[in-house]
């Protein structure tokens, strides 16, 4: 027979040991059968989950309100992850609110910010679904794999430069390089003195250019205040006071003047021109007998300079002739 004192003892055990186990059940699952929570969805569509865990939080501008109670693939469309979060009662979930994906650090762990949110609009119920947001984690996704395949394209051209069968037009390139540079060298060694002139000359050239460049400020601002100066105001003054006279003078006998006198000049150059034209037959004539003597005299000339001595038989000739 048991005695009464193990008795009590076998129920102390295990009245503690039951004490530890609720203890136990209730701090792994305090927070769940504590708070009063309400359950959300977020469909998120052809997007990586990699690094969100389950219990992984769920904050409101840093925040935390939740966290990450199930990660479940849509039956009727496998490109779908829906992601059920539970949230506290007393946060407010507008339909205008957003989940975006956050990085934690450099962990790769995920957690899920929500955004957005104004006060006029209505409040989501529970069970429903809160629209999935842009984050810069998507856009660095796919930023990376564009780098990677750009990468990847730059390090297939590299290899098919560097291979073998382009080996021998690189090198052939890089001794044309060499040459080239070569060349540039030598060329710059030799011409090095008027490389030194011509640089000498566009200093020189710059100078004389500011020069230029003050000498025309001056004489803008010269020429600014001549056109402000008395002087020229008075001559202006004074050429429209002349206009004003030409203006007041009589401009009908004036024009009737020099109708008159350019009737005159016509009729003298019309005389002028008969006057000419009777002359004309006379003109010629002379310019005729004009011609006939110089055609004598140059084939007296010719004859004389032929044969000089017919002067002086011309002479006893016409000596002979008188006596």
């Amino acid at each position: 027979m048991v005695p009464r004192s193990q008795k009590i003892r076998l129920g102390i055990f295990l009245a503690i040991t039951i004490f530890i186990l609720v203890a136990s059940i209730i701090i792994v699952t305090g927070n769940k059968l504590l708070k009063n929570e309400k359950t959300y969805y977020i469909r998120y569509q052809d997007i990586s989950l990699m690094g969100l865990e389950l219990g992984a939080q769920v904050k409101y501008q840093g925040i935390r309100i939740g966290r990450v109670e199930n990660i479940t693939i849509d039956k009727s469309d496998i490109s779908s992850l829906i992601v059920e979060v539970s949230i506290q009662h007393d946060v407010p979930i507008k339909e205008n609110t957003e989940a975006v994906l956050q990085l934690i650090g450099i962990t790769g762990l995920k957690l899920i910010e929500l955004r957005g949110g104004t006060n006029v609009a209505k409040e989501l119920p529970p069970k429903s679904f809160i629209k999935p947001g842009h984050s810069l984690v998507e856009s660095l996704s796919g930023q990376a794999e564009a780098i990677a395949q750009k990468l990847e394209l730059v390090l297939n051209n590299l290899l098919e430069l560097t291979g073998p069968s382009s080996q021998t037009s690189l090198f052939a390139l890089l001794d044309n390089a060499a040459k080239a540079l070569k060349t540039f060298n030598t060329l710059l060694d030799t011409n090095q003195t008027n490389i030194y002139h011509t640089l000498a000359n566009f200093k020189n050239f710059s100078t004389k250019l500011d020069t230029f460049m003050l000498v025309s400020n001056k004489t803008m601002l010269r020429l600014n205040q001549l056109l402000n100066s008395p002087e020229l105001r008075g001559t202006l003054v004074n050429v429209n006071h002349i206009s004003k006279e030409l203006e007041q003078a009589n401009i009908a006998n004036l024009i009737s003047e020099l109708t008159l006198t350019v009737e005159q000049a016509k009729k003298t150059f019309t005389h002028f021109d008969l006057t000419l034209l009777k002359s004309r037959q006379d003109l010629l004539s002379s310019i005729e007998t004009l011609k006939e003597s110089m055609e004598n005299f140059n084939e007296f000339s010719r004859l004389i300079s032929e044969n000089p001595s017919l002067l002086i038989y011309k002479s006893k000739q016409e000596e002979i002739q008188v006596k």
